[in-house]
């Protein structure tokens, strides 16, 4: 054959590392968390789930670095989330929804301890089986620190399905069987009723919404205003003509009131296609946090219309009461103009004593967490003690969070900065993780593991059981509420939806919000004082 001498041979490579690897793990893992079935899926342990399978068919060798790297970055990141409302929560109204989580975490460090110690589980596999159960991964992270990967990662990957269908079958059941209860509940608490009037009255012709007497004596706002096919804020300045479709909320006598004068009542639905913009607006402007809509007077300044509130991630619609949180997300209807205005009110970084973070700020809060993680204790008859990595994170992002700015050091993140902190930590944690369990997860599944199954969902149920029974009998908390503070202290967010569907108020959702800052904080020292409880037992 002819030699084609102008011809350049190339010859292609491929060299396989270990960071690629890990990389496409995590890729492969938020995929398969990301599956939705009913609204419940496996999230971030999808990447647990994936690594595992990669390290019991390829024996990949995890990165023990990047390992410790997640366990900062996702405990740092938790922190940094739940400082600005963690140690406010214990003075805030609802006190009792504390005391109620603290009573479900109680119950549960009491199941555990006594399960592993009279059934005489490995402890590793006990606080595994504990953290899956929780669906918790803070708790996983922390008992890991005490006992081997393979025992607690057993456990945990036992308990999981098993925790997560646990809190859906009991919130299910108990949903059903106390409807009624809950029904008669929400009519008694229920204080807004929304109807549609048509204006009538000649003599509120041209008048402002803020001089509108009527209103304001028999408690009833005005939400919205359709206008020749255009829905128009129902601001404080915004002028009521004869023709114009209202919808007023308040309570149903009042606004039945109210509405006679006005007009007459008509069955006739807003116009959602207004010309109006939509913008969600993130709360960090500290003087208007702890303060409630109606104090603040936002439709009265901005002419806007709020529609929704997203909390922790839960999204419901506000009324008139609800007090604004740090980080709070809020949905606005108004013009673009009056928007801007209302942002820079609620969260422009003029108005806010919080600079965005940088890179300094991120430096000063790792060094704070391994400095705090590298002081040991010792402690007589127990041996030493230390927060580890994982509390010295975790200190370091309340600390950093709660306070704000520690020197010249800014510990008040923006939310996608810290989401993404988060979740990048977790996932590195995991892939290293499962890449070291892998194979040992499918040698050590046997008959035990039934009986495992079994203590899972008795950790499961058993906190549930009494938290709901301490809640609404002793702290006479109503049902949905107490169904939001097991949700909340579970950190299980798609409860709600099961709550939801019979009391569709913010309620639920304010309990929920209120203990899950808390117990993402408490269930990680649940998890301490479990093992120093075992541990002590031991001893005897």
């Amino acid at each position: 054959m002819p030699e084609d001498d102008g011809l350049l041979a190339i010859e292609f490579f491929f060299q396989q590392t270990d960071l690629l690897v890990n990389f496409l793990i995590i890729l492969l893992g938020i995929a398969f968390g990301n599956l939705r079935i009913k609204g419940v899926g496996f999230g971030s342990s999808g990447v647990l789930i994936a690594a595992m399978v990669a390290g019991y068919l390829y024996q990949f060798e995890p990165i023990i670095i990047l390992q410790d790297l997640g366990i900062v970055l996702f405990l740092l990141a938790v922190g940094l989330e739940a400082g600005p409302s963690f140690f406010r929560a214990f003075r805030q109204h609802a006190r009792e929804y504390i005391v109620n989580v603290l009573v479900l975490l109680a119950i549960a460090g009491v199941t555990v301890v006594a399960i592993i110690t009279v059934a005489a589980i490995p402890m590793g596999i006990g606080l595994g089986l504990f953290a899956g159960a929780f669906t918790s991964s803070p708790a996983l992270i922390s008992a890991l620190q005490f006992s081997p990967d393979e025992e607690v990662i057993f456990g945990y990957g036992v308990a999981y399905p098993f925790g997560l269908l646990g809190v859906i079958l009991f919130i299910t059941v108990a949903v059903k069987l106390l409807r009624a209860r809950m029904e008669a509940e929400i009519n008694a608490q229920s204080a807004l009723h929304a109807a549609v009037y048509k204006i009538t009255n000649d003599d509120y012709n041209g008048t402002l919404i803020r001089d509108m007497d009527v209103l304001a004596e028999n408690d009833v706002v005005v939400s919205g205003i359709l206008r020749d096919l255009s829905l128009l804020p129902a601001g404080g300045n915004t002028p009521i003509l004869v023709g114009d479709v209202i919808r007023l909320e308040g309570h149903s006598d009042d606004v039945a009131r109210v509405g006679s004068v006005l007009g007459e009542e008509i069955q006739e639905a807003f116009d959602e296609n207004a010309e109006l913009d939509t913008r969600s607006i993130a709360v960090e402007n500290m003087s208007v946090v702890n303060r409630s809509l109606s104090d603040l007077g936002i439709r009265l300044r901005y002419n806007v219309s709020l529609t929704r509130v997203v909390r922790s991630n839960v999204e419901f619609v506000p009324r008139h009461d609800l007090a604004l949180e740090y980080g709070d997300v809020v949905v606005a209807v108004g013009t673009p103009y009056q928007l801007d205005q209302l942002e820079l009110f609620l969260g422009h970084e003029h108005h806010t004593v919080q600079r965005r973070v940088d890179i300094g700020s991120l430096a000063a809060t790792l060094f704070l967490a391994f400095a705090i993680g590298g002081v040991i204790i010792p402690i007589p008859q127990l041996g030493n003690f230390s927060l580890g990595l994982a509390g010295g994170a975790l200190v370091s992002g309340l600390l950093f969070g709660h306070f704000g700015k520690i020197g010249n050091f800014i510990g008040r993140f923006p939310r996608n900065a810290t989401a993404v902190l988060k979740e990048f930590g977790l996932a590195l944690f995991f892939v290293q993780v499962g890449l070291e369990t892998g194979q040992s997860f499918v040698d050590s599944l046997d008959a035990q593991a039934i009986y495992y199954a079994a203590y899972a969902l008795a950790f499961t149920f058993i906190p549930m059981a009494g938290s709901f029974l301490v809640g609404h009998y002793l702290l006479k908390i109503p049902v949905s509420q107490c169904f939001g503070v097991i949700c909340g202290g579970m950190t299980f967010t798609p409860g709600l939806d099961i709550i939801r569907q019979v009391d569709s108020s913010e309620r639920p959702v304010v309990a929920y919000s209120s203990v899950y800052p808390v117990s993402l904080i408490l269930v990680i020292v649940l998890v301490q004082g479990m093992h120093l409880a075992i541990v002590s037992i031991g001893a005897l």
